[in-house]
């Protein structure tokens, strides 16, 4: 019944101030859809305590990695076809985008926020970064978090993407390079496989990232990982990907270590 929506995951906080200082911003706005904030990751069982450790990401380097950025949604789809710019609970939303884009597609999990952000960008909506103190998302690390399983991420990206090209981008540029993110994606999740011990299954995907990506250099790449990955080890395996496809591909490569 509300004018914002908040999400929220289960396991997750928001600090105190978030509410008051993002109302605020979008009362002294009102050509901003979406205000989003910073994050901060705990793994803490009591978060409330003093001690509670907060870092800028949960890998290993420690960095921050949401891009900080602002603009009018077609403005920002190209930067959010690639990655995702927020955690589920960085945004305060007006009711008016929840009205437009309708519901989260849980069909997509773990991935169904980011599917979200892209569809309110393709629907033209504005996006804000504003780090306030006091305002920031709070997610919980641990062993079992969904962005940690990087097989399960990889299959929920791929099958978002398809969805995207299906029935929610209509931009030649924003098609092609969504295309060329699915033969990637698929050249990943081939790493993946790897890293699992189904090494049949990994070199099938990298055949398939191959046949799909239009760049020569890349698909030269997978062939040739495709042709490595029945020999050799895992890890090797993902330092040859990496060295490198693409940034983006770099970046998931990381992530999934």
């Amino acid at each position: 019944a509300g004018d914002y929506f908040q999400f929220l995951d289960a396991d997750d906080l928001i600090e105190p101030g978030k509410f008051a200082r993002q109302i605020e911003f979008l009362e002294r706005h009102a050509d901003v859809d979406i205000v989003y904030s910073g994050v901060r990751y705990f793994t803490t069982e009591r978060p409330g305590e003093r001690s509670v450790s907060r870092a800028y990401s949960v890998w290993d380097d420690g960095a921050a990695w949401m891009p900080e950025i602002s603009g009018r949604g077609r403005e920002l789809l190209p930067r959010l076809l690639r990655n995702n710019i927020m955690v589920v609970n960085s945004p305060l939303v007006r009711r008016r985008v929840v009205e437009s884009v309708g519901d989260f597609d849980v069909a997509l999990t773990p991935v169904e926020d980011w599917d979200y952000f892209v569809r309110c960008a393709a629907r033209g909506f504005s996006f804000a970064y504003d780090d306030s103190e006091g305002a920031r998302a709070l997610v919980r690390s641990h062993a079992g978090s969904a962005s940690l399983d990087g097989r399960r991420m990889m299959r929920a990206t791929l099958a978002m993407r398809r969805k995207w090209a299906a029935s929610v981008l209509d931009d030649r540029e924003d098609l092609r390079l969504n295309a060329a993110l699915v033969a990637e994606g698929e050249g990943l999740l081939g790493v993946e496989e790897v890293l699992n011990g189904s090494r049949a299954r990994g070199a099938l995907r990298m055949l398939k990232a191959a046949a799909l990506d239009r760049n020569l250099r890349h698909r030269a790449k997978w062939l040739a990982c495709a042709a490595l990955a029945p020999f050799v080890a895992g890890a090797r395996l993902k330092n040859f990907v990496a060295t490198p496809v693409s940034k983006s591909a770099a970046r998931a490569l990381r992530r999934s270590a």
